[in-house]
């Protein structure tokens, strides 16, 4: 293209002409793995995405070239079919091929001009294997709830528990804090022997964990105000309240009736009862003191002091009464479980366990026995809630041990479910308030409480500092909209564009895989499988993690919706990003000047184009949460590929499934990269996975 200077004269040699590049069209791509697709298919397949000047398909190898009226409709193009799922079209920008003319080199010549921006980013985008997060089918997990084994018509579970005190709707899992014990095994180490020296007595030892306790010599009975049943001089825990007898059992209450009686009237100075008065006493207390085959509890007064014994959701608990002679009794309780479970005998010797059976076993938090009320079996393990205490978890019916004391089996309950109010629902950082309710559990709180058809509801909890807990837990669940509260919001607390804080992709924590052998493995992205034989995965035992994390995301996302004012992330930036409608974190891998950057899915492994308005600030508690996804190498895929093992989507599909679970063993390697003097050790993850190792070993065996 030439443009002629006003007053010369074109037909002379005189002429001066200022020659223009013309420019390079962007509007032709190239289209591979397209044999299936007549021209006429082509051309229907792509006008989806803009006007279709001209088709051609090359007869063998099944690659086209489509070209559009504009360099965006081509660019929409290329965005759709790479992330058509099952198909690899690999579309690009078809670049027309060019001869560099030979030239003589000019030193004086001004030098080029670097290439146009637009087309340097074009080029680096389209080459990115751009793909959609994949909508996971996340598998179902054993809920921990009982609400639906208590509507069961089979088994005795509403018989036993009448008054359905432990009828749990349901139970959060804690994902990022780890569970440990109650109490330090070093330090209570450290206090038994300092308690050996001090009262040296061969009859107790301390063997691993467990303190083995056989006897008190004379010294160190004289340390505790101890109470002894009148019949067998064993511990005595319940007594008359009249005369102060202590009894160990309702059965040496029973045996000691008529001499008890006596002894309480003489004390109380009154004359001996008659025969006939006596035998009436005698079928009362009798019928008083049988043991009914039912949990019973007694009734928490209007405001109460209470400790926390169990945490099910932010706004269901268990508590205990903190009054002294309750909790004295409580953990008199707990101690005489204790003992049971010393000498108790599994349950699979005798009986296979029903639904409403009770029995003892390890409640882990304490290393103790305790007791259990058997909600659902299942044929290696049941569900069982720890009656003393209101947890609820999957117990190997192995490890499930019988109680033979009737009167033990069903002690009154002493714990109580109850009902927070005015608990938010929003999906937020329900992490945090869990913990902090686990802070508070050695502390007497005064509760405020309502009754309604027997169940604890309204419950408000204060601390001993007056710090109402129903409002902190609060504050820690709910994630503002980040920015709210400056004054870089407009008039409605919509927008974000000047708040300067932001979370860069390199602070963001990575989980170490879990290395080892037949491991089971979920792929999440292979778009890049072809190029490096590499996948995006995560270890099926996360997808719950990355399930909870997905819901906080689209909670905080619908609060953000509506924001008008866009906000432009950083390269590297951690920004929040709406996708298919869905909310996701994403990292800015490239900005460009056409209002849609290049934003990586760090949690899917997916490379994607977004538009400006589906991007949204990130606040730090969802940004910094770890990332669980892993990055792998295929084992014998490259050499495969190599010895002429044909890739096509079909084998990938069977082999190398996405949103399925896979047998895999997991390893590291370290290899040595770069030039000779400035070598550099990578280390990467690799993955053997069993199906396609077999394929491949039994094609190399031909």
């Amino acid at each position: 293209m030439a443009a002629t200077l006003d007053g010369t004269d074109p037909a002379t040699a005189e002429t001066w002409t200022i020659d223009q590049e013309e420019e390079k069209s962007l509007t032709k791509i190239i289209v591979r793995n397209v044999n299936d697709l007549t021209v006429a298919g082509l051309r229907r397949m792509c006008s989806h995405y803009g006007t279709v000047v001209d088709v051609f398909k090359i007869k063998s190898g099944g690659t086209a070239f489509i070209e559009f009226s504009t360099d965006t409709e081509a660019g929409l193009a290329i965005q759709q079919l790479n992330q058509k799922l099952g198909f690899n079209y690999n579309a690009e920008l078809a670049q027309p091929k060019e001869t560099l003319p030979s030239v003589e080199p000019d030193a004086s010549a001004p030098p080029q001009p670097d290439e146009d921006w637009e087309q340097v980013s074009a080029k680096r985008r389209f080459n990115v294997g751009f793909s959609l997060p994949l909508l996971i089918n996340f598998p179902e997990r054993d809920t921990l709830a009982t609400n639906a084994n208590y509507r069961a018509k089979e088994g005795t579970l509403r018989r036993t528990d009448p008054e359905s005190f432990f009828r749990i709707y349901k139970v959060l899992e804690s994902f990022e804090t780890k569970k440990t014990l109650d109490y330090n095994p070093e330090e209570l180490r450290k206090r038994v022997e300092s308690f050996q020296k001090s009262y040296a007595n061969e009859q107790n030892r301390f063997d691993g964990e467990t303190l083995v306790y056989e006897g008190l010599t004379a010294k160190e009975s004289a340390l505790f105000d101890v109470t002894r049943c009148v019949v067998c001089k064993g511990y005595g825990f319940s007594y008359c309240k009249g005369c102060k007898t202590y009894y160990c059992s309702v059965q040496h209450q029973r045996q000691h009736y008529d001499e008890h009686n006596r002894i309480c009237h003489k004390r109380a100075g009154g004359e001996v009862a008659s025969q006939n008065d006596a035998s009436e006493v005698g079928k009362k207390v009798e019928l008083a003191t049988k043991p009914q085959e039912v949990l019973t509890r007694d009734p928490l007064p209007e405001k109460a002091k209470v400790f926390i014994t169990a945490i099910l959701t932010p706004d269901r608990i268990y508590v205990r009464s903190a009054h002294p002679a309750a909790d004295t009794m409580y953990l008199a309780t707990l101690g005489e479980f204790a003992c049971a479970g010393l000498t108790a005998v599994p349950v699979q010797n005798s009986k296979e366990p029903t639904a409403g059976d009770i029995f003892l076993a390890m409640y882990e938090p304490l290393g103790v026995h305790g007791r259990v009320l058997v909600t659902e079996v299942g044929p290696e393990r049941s569900k069982c809630v720890f009656i003393d205490h209101g947890k609820v978890d999957f117990v190997s019916n192995g490890d499930l041990l019988l109680i033979e004391d009737t009167e033990l089996l069903y002690r009154k309950v002493l714990i109580y479910k109850v009902c927070l109010t005015d608990i938010t629902d929003e999906h937020g950082e329900h992490e945090k308030a869990m913990q902090y309710l686990a802070k508070l559990r050695d502390r007497p709180l005064q509760m405020k409480y309502r009754l309604e058809a027997n169940n604890i509801v309204d419950v408000q909890l204060q601390t001993p500092e007056g710090e109402s807990v129903n409002e902190q837990i609060n504050r820690l669940i709910i994630i503002p909209p980040f920015g709210r509260d400056s004054n870089q919001y407009d008039s409605t607390g919509r927008g974000d564009a000047k708040n300067g804080a932001f979370v860069m992709y390199k602070e963001i924590p990575q989980s170490e895989p879990s290395f080892g052998e037949s491991k089971q493995i979920m792929i999440l992205n292979r778009t890049t499988v072809l190029l490096d034989s590499r996948i995006t995965w995560i270890a099926m035992s996360d997808l719950p993690y990355l399930e909870n994390l997905q819901r906080m995301l689209e909670s905080y996302g619908k609060k953000v919706a509506e924001f008008r004012q866009s906000y432009v992330p950083r390269e590297g930036e951690m920004c929040l990003v709406r996708c298919l409608n869905r909310w996701y974190r994403g990292v800015c891998y490239e900005t460009a000047g056409d209002g849609k950057p290049a934003i990586f899915l760090c949690d899917y492994g997916s490379m994607t184009l977004v538009d400006l308005s589906n991007i949204r600030k990130i606040p730090p508690q969802l940004a910094t949460k770890t990332m669980r996804t892993h990055d792998g190498v295929v084992e014998h895929l490259a050499e495969a590929k190599a010895g002429g093992l044909t890739l096509d989507s079909i084998f990938l599909d069977i082999y190398l499934p996405e949103n399925e679970p896979i047998c895999a063993d997991i390893s590291q390697r370290t290899v040595t990269v770069g030039l000779p003097g400035a070598e550099q050790e990578e280390t990467y993850t690799v993955l053997n996975l069993h199906e396609l190792s077999a394929l491949i070993k039994s094609r190399q065996a031909e």
